[in-house]
């Protein structure tokens, strides 16, 4: 990141930025379609999991996304540990469904840098950021016509993330001190976000019946990661059972 840094300030991005508030529009929309929304990930490494996908482009599989249900796109673009690029995130614009991106965004820079690539949303994790940049960031990501997906872990998290009011607010399924995974989680926390929030569901989902679990606690949309890109025909079956259209 400190070499993107070096080749362009937040000065030459606001020089460059023309501000698209559709974008933010159509990202909340989409997740708010009848039906549980899925948003489908596309990543090319998983840290516990290791290579998830060889594949030297990911537009072929983000467009089959976008044929079988899809609503949304999550792009990982995180290098280190996901393996993932701006490119790959802009690669998939044409499947002309909204887009995520997903990565650690740690300082304004990277606000102004999402929104330079085209993104309709960014993710925004309470565990990573002080309250105050929670609601810098997310003001910033709004006025430079970016939706927020601001995501939690726990009770404390949350907490700290109501008073932000992002657009969106996804609960986390795993535990970052054992890792383990408990839908649980989603259903505690879920039903304390307010309808006027999409409320995301995320980790966790490998099954039909998971997603269907969400659904009933107040999910809006799951972000559906792993479990797609080692099987992405199974889309079609929870799109089609969800109330989707394939």
């Amino acid at each position: 990141m400190r070499e993107r840094q070096a080749e362009k300030s937040i000065a030459d991005f606001q020089k460059e930025l023309e501000v698209d508030a559709s974008r933010r529009t159509s990202f909340v929309e989409a997740l708010r379609a009848p039906g549980l929304s899925i948003i489908a990930e596309c990543k090319r490494i998983s840290p516990a999991l290791g290579p998830l996908a060889d594949e030297p482009e990911l537009a072929p599989r983000a467009q089959f996304y976008a044929e079988n249900g899809a609503r949304a796109l999550s792009i990982l673009t995180e290098q280190d540990h996901f393996g993932g690029s701006l490119q790959d995130f802009r690669s998939v614009a044409s499947t002309g469904l909204p887009r995520i991106r997903k990565d650690f965004i740690l300082d304004e820079w990277m606000v102004y840098e999402s929104a330079s690539a085209g993104a309709e949303s960014i993710l925004l994790l309470a565990v990573c950021l002080s309250d105050s940049e929670l609601l810098d960031f997310t003001q910033l990501a709004h006025e430079l016509g970016m939706a927020v997906l601001l995501e939690v872990h726990n009770e404390s998290e949350l907490a700290r993330a109501l008073p932000v009011d992002p657009d969106c607010m996804g609960v986390n399924a795993r535990d970052l001190t054992t890792f383990e995974v408990s839908l649980e989680t989603v259903e505690s926390l879920l039903p304390h976000i307010p309808e006027s929030t999409v409320r995301v569901a995320e980790s966790g989902l490998s099954r039909l019946e998971d997603l269907q679990r969400v659904a009933r606690c107040g999910a809006d949309a799951a972000l559906c990661g792993t479990s797609l890109m080692k099987r992405r025909e199974q889309l079609q079956e929870w799109t089609t059972a969800l109330g989707g259209t394939p």
